[in-house]
C-alpha cells in the first residue's frame, strides 16, 4: 500500500507570494462575476415588485392580497440577500482581499518563520511593499497545518 505524503515539498509547489498585479487581476475578475451577480439579483427584485403589483389585479379579499404582498416581498428580500452573501462570501471569498490588521500580520509573520519558504515570502511582500491579506493568512494557516513539525 502506497502512502501519500501529507505536504508535497517538490519545488513546483514553493510558497509563492502573489504579487500585486495578479491581486489586482483576481479582484478584477471577482469584480466582473459580483456585477454579473448583482444583474441577476437586481432581476429577481423586479420580477417580485411585478408579482406584488400584479396581486392587486386578483379578485381576492383586500387582507389577502395584502398577506400575500407581504409574503412575496420577505420572500423576495430574504432572497436576493441571500443570494448576494452566497454569491459573495462562500463562493468567491470577496473577504481575502482585505487587508490584514496588526494582530493577523504578526500572526502571518510567525506562521512564516515555521515554514522553509516562509522568509522568501515575507522578502516578496516587503519588497512590494503591500500589506498582507485575510486570505493569505488562511491559506498560511492551511501550509503550517499540513507541513507540520517532524517530531
Amino acid at each position: 500500500m502506497a502512502s501519500v505524503p501529507l505536504f508535497d515539498r517538490s519545488p513546483g509547489n514553493a510558497l509563492v507570494a502573489p504579487s500585486r498585479l495578479e491581486l489586482e487581476r483576481t479582484q478584477k475578475r471577482l469584480l466582473t462575476e459580483i456585477r454579473d451577480s448583482l444583474a441577476a439579483t437586481i432581476t429577481l427584485a423586479v420580477a417580485g415588485v411585478l408579482a406584488i403589483a400584479l396581486l392587486e389585479a386578483w379578485a381576492l379579499p383586500h387582507t389577502t392580497i395584502l398577506g400575500l404582498q407581504e409574503i412575496v416581498g420577505v420572500i423576495v428580500f430574504a432572497s436576493c440577500t441571500w443570494f448576494m452573501y452566497e454569491r459573495g462570501e462562500n463562493k468567491l471569498h470577496l473577504y481575502a482581499f482585505e487587508p490584514a490588521n496588526q494582530t493577523m500580520t504578526g500572526e502571518i509573520r510567525a506562521l512564516l518563520n515555521r515554514l522553509p519558504d516562509g522568509v522568501a515570502y515575507q522578502q516578496a511582500i516587503d519588497a512590494e511593499q503591500r500589506a498582507y491579506t485575510t486570505g493569505e493568512l488562511e491559506k498560511i494557516r492551511a501550509r503550517v497545518r499540513a507541513f507540520g513539525p517532524a517530531e
